[in-house]
């Protein structure tokens, strides 16, 4: 018989180390497994975490992100409509005789972008538009201006309800800047002309004083002439003055010109349709995805091998493809990707058990299944030569009527209460003689003070004086602590987890359960889903055991001729 080594130490050593640390210290040697404490495991998520978020979570990634697109697409139905339209007005000098470029003029075109939303503007504006005295308050946020790098250019913008309402405001505000800029210079021009008008009138009355006291001179003396002089000089600045007084007056004022005019909006600005899809999208694929990881934590099922190891740290001993049957016990065909499962399963054990004098395995679901997997290993066992005692602990399940055919009215419970013999209660399975079959037996109820007393060890023992290896089918660690109690006899342990509906607490309870009697655990066996409701089993296309059903479940009375095994030399009455 091949065995296939394991890793990892596999029975107890001196130390009684727990065995998830064995389990650790092995599969950290080997460098094939990186085991983390469930707690951390469980607090951080990993870069794999995500990819798997995403596929366990893409319905709520999905949904959410459409119902951001729809919420956008809904705003949009029902937000109101704003127009936007642009002028573009050209800033030029207005102080005569200046040069026209604003730069060399002096013009700071900041200051002429807060002049298109001053008070006397937006007055000018409003009378334009002629909107009602209570519209006129909130006109100037209505309002933006920018001036282009480089330019002599303000570009006024205009934001109204209606495309024609946002074209007639652009064209307003332009003619009240410019009209605004107009008149300040008007101002300013008519100030020279009175300064100038002031000047010639003051020279005015000193020329009259003079002419006066030159009237009273002789026409020879040299006063006289000096009197001539100042007269011709006093002309002569009222007529440069009078120059300068009609320049000012015929300089024409230009304030600026619209060189852009207002366009009417085809579409409108506000809400911005690529912008607001795009935005809700992402916001709601930003909320599923922040949702999804919400969910991903806080959902603690183990799922698949990978789950199970680094919550819990336990190495997945075989994967079984096809599901379970609620309540029901199904051997599986030894051909198939089920019957391959139970032969690594086989070796599994054999090679953990090979250094031990014991050869005594339990198997325990975790929430179920146990009994199904330790059937099916008790049978992979004998098919590999191996005489095998398969014991249904599981007093109140049907494991032993499932393959028997009929469920046994003596076993497990009667033997350690001296009611019957060992051989008496063994019986072969159908088409397998190679399994015996001890049942739970009558009085269920009075199992678990039997199950604690020296004579379970002691009937192990005798067990395995005429069976190379026993294994031990134990009622689910969430159900019970039976697994917990029957520990002890076993060498080893296995644990059956059900993906999708086990959690890591439900797993790290078990686990904890034998650490305290000091059992190692082998590993974990990861089932299919149990078929609920009577659903269909995954079949395998592989020829059944012979004496057995297409199923694999082993007829009622088929192979029930076969001698049950002779006792041995320590079957003697349990005391």
């Amino acid at each position: 018989m091949l065995h296939s080594p394991l890793p990892g130490p596999l029975e107890r050593g001196p130390a009684h180390e727990p065995p998830r640390r064995e389990m650790t210290a092995a599969a950290t040697s080997e460098g094939e497994r990186d085991l983390m404490p469930s707690e951390n495991a469980a607090g951080a998520m990993h870069l794999s975490d995500y990819a798997v978020m995403l596929r366990r979570q893409w319905a709520v990634v999905a949904a959410l992100t459409v119902l951001g697109a729809l919420l956008a697409g809904g705003y949009l139905l029902v937000a109101p409509r704003s127009y936007t339209s642009h002028t573009n007005v050209l800033v030029t000098a207005t102080t005569p005789g200046a040069d026209t470029s604003s730069r060399q003029s002096g013009i700071n075109l900041d200051t002429e972008a807060q002049l298109v939303i001053a008070t006397q503007t937006v007055t000018t504006a409003a009378d334009l538009l002629d909107l009602p005295a209570e519209e006129v308050a909130d006109l100037a946020d209505r309002v933006t201006v920018t001036v282009p790098p480089n330019t002599e250019i303000l570009t006024i913008s205009f934001v109204a309800p209606t495309a024609q309402g946002a074209q007639e405001g652009a064209e307003a505000f332009a003619r009240a800047y410019l009209e605004t800029r107009r008149s300040a210079a008007a101002e300013g021009q008519e100030t020279d002309v009175q300064a100038l008008q002031a000047r010639i009138d003051a020279l005015t009355a000193e020329l009259q004083e003079v002419v006066s006291a030159g009237a009273a001179l002789p026409a020879d003396s040299p006063q006289r002439a000096r009197t001539d002089e100042r007269v011709a000089a006093l002309n002569t600045q009222l007529a440069d003055l009078g120059s300068q007084q009609r320049q000012v007056r015929a300089t024409p004022i230009t304030p600026g010109r619209v060189i852009t005019q207002a366009a009417l909006p085809l579409s409108p600005s506000s809400p911005d349709l690529p912008l607001t899809v795009v935005a809700g999208t992402l916001l709601g694929l930003l909320s599923g995805l922040g949702i999804g990881a919400l969910r991903h934590r806080a959902d603690d099922r183990i799922r698949t091998a990978e789950d199970l190891r680094r919550r819990t740290g336990v190495p997945t001993a075989a994967v079984l493809p096809g599901e379970l049957r609620e309540a029901e016990v199904v051997l599986a065909p030894p051909v198939g990707a089920d019957g391959r499962a139970y032969v690594r399963l086989r070796n599994l054990v054999t090679a953990g058990l090979e250094r031990s004098a014991r050869r005594v395995v339990l198997v325990a679901g975790v929430r179920g299944g146990g009994a199904t997997v330790a059937a099916n290993l008790a049978a992979s066992l004998a098919r590999g030569g191996e005489d095998v005692v398969l014991v249904c602990a599981d007093v109140h399940g049907t494991t032993a009527g499932d393959l028997l055919g009929d469920s046994p009215s003596t076993g497990l419970v009667d033997v350690l209460a001296g009611r019957q013999e060992l051989d008496a209660v063994l019986r072969p399975l159908p088409g397998l003689p190679a399994v015996r079959v001890l049942g739970p037996g009558g009085d269920p109820h009075r199992v678990e003070p039997l199950l604690q007393a020296r004579r379970l060890r002691v009937l192990v023992d005798r067990l395995l004086g005429t069976a190379s290896v026993v294994v031990i089918a134990a009622p689910a660690t969430t159900q019970s602590l039976e697994a917990q109690t029957l520990a002890p006899v076993a060498e080893a342990a296995l644990l059956v987890v059900e993906p999708e509906v086990t959690v890591t607490r439900e797993v790290t309870d078990a686990l904890d359960c034998l650490e305290a009697v000091h059992r190692p655990v082998l590993g974990a066996v990861l089932t299919g889903r149990a078929a609920r409701g009577g659903a269909r089993r995954a079949r395998q296309a592989a020829a059944p055991e012979r004496g057995a059903r297409a199923d694999g479940r082993v007829p009622a009375g088929a192979g029930r001729a076969a001698a049950p095994a002779r006792p041995g030399p320590r079957d003697s009455a349990l005391r």
